[in-house]
């Protein structure tokens, strides 16, 4: 690799291991327990990553039987760009807890360079606008003539993020800031809670590889660490068994939080679907029905003829 590269990839790990020096209250970033079939939800250097074209949706519905518990949908797309190195991809996703909805509209562009025979390192870059709303009208207070919570709320501010992505045909490993803006939503007048003022910055490591136990099966163990200063690393400790590329089984640990189930399903050479569900294992369990998360994928060949990526990641 000559200087410039290595310049490019100095800045990214730059970029991604610092910028965290703000305080945090909250985790909030939406959580995902089928991350590993889909990783541009956390890093814009996946971009592309499957050699096709890709539709993605999934929807996830966290805390049932809590009311207005959060819920998230997403809707994605990425692809190569010909026979280049360049990837790119789009999200658009819609976050709501209680009375606040974030809205959400991500551009995603990376480019990878060969590392040795079967590898390769992809760098990217997302840029984006949120949009905050807090309905503050909705709410059931004590003085309803409260001046506070006569009108609801909105605020748009810019998102950028960036990732590397490095992948060999047995073993990948991931690093990456989705958001690295702190946005004080209190000076937006938007913040309803202490909870709500800062959206700082999170950082997401995951790595994973794949153990073939015979013909018909393999195993790929996976680790997602997420953080946020202020609040203690969260670890996603995953095992999933791949039976002939077609089907997944798989078991998910949240430190403090849940244990995932996983289910994936290759329908046929271009749609998959995927379901989990979260069982909670912190103080919320009595008061709750666990999570449920649903994964859609359509994969098209980028060029006639092109064989699919492989199921397994």
């Amino acid at each position: 690799m000559n200087k410039a590269l290595y310049a490019i990839i100095s800045f990214l790990t730059l970029v991604l291991v610092t910028g965290t020096n703000t305080v945090s209250n909250a985790q909030q970033l939406p959580l995902y327990s089928e991350y590993m079939f889909n990783i541009l939800e956390i890093n814009p250097a996946y971009a592309g990553f499957k050699n096709s074209i890709q539709f993605t949706s999934s929807f996830r519905k966290q805390f049932n039987g809590i009311k207005s518990s959060p819920q998230t949908a997403i809707a994605s797309f990425d692809m190569p760009v010909g026979d280049t190195r360049v990837g790119v991809g789009a999200r658009i996703f819609d976050d709501r807890f209680s009375v606040t909805k974030t809205f959400g509209l991500q551009s995603a562009y990376s480019y990878n360079i060969e590392t040795g025979e079967n590898s390769k390192l992809y760098m990217g870059l997302q840029v984006g606008v949120l949009k905050y709303k807090a309905s503050l009208t909705d709410l059931i207070i004590s003085d309803a003539g409260d001046p506070n919570f006569q009108n609801d709320q909105t605020t748009f501010v810019a998102n950028f993020g960036a990732g590397l992505f490095f992948s060999t045909d047995k073993f990948y490993a991931g690093l990456s800031a989705p958001n690295f803006i702190r946005t004080n939503l209190r000076q937006s007048n938007i913040a309803v809670t202490a909870n709500e003022v800062n959206q700082n910055m999170h950082f997401f490591f995951n790595t994973g590889f794949l153990l073939y136990m015979n013909d018909d099966f393999v195993l790929k163990p996976s680790v997602l660490i997420r953080g946020v200063q202020g609040l203690p690393l969260q670890y996603d400790i995953s095992g999933n068994v791949f039976f002939r590329e077609m089907l997944a089984v798989g078991l998910s640990y949240r430190t403090n939080s849940a244990i995932a189930g996983l289910l994936n399903f290759k329908v046929n050479s271009q749609f998959s679907l995927g379901y989990s569900y979260d069982y909670n294992i912190s103080r919320l369990r009595d008061f709750n029905k666990g999570t449920h998360e649903i994964l859609l994928r359509y994969q098209i060949p980028f060029w006639k003829d092109q064989p699919l990526p492989s199921f397994l990641f």
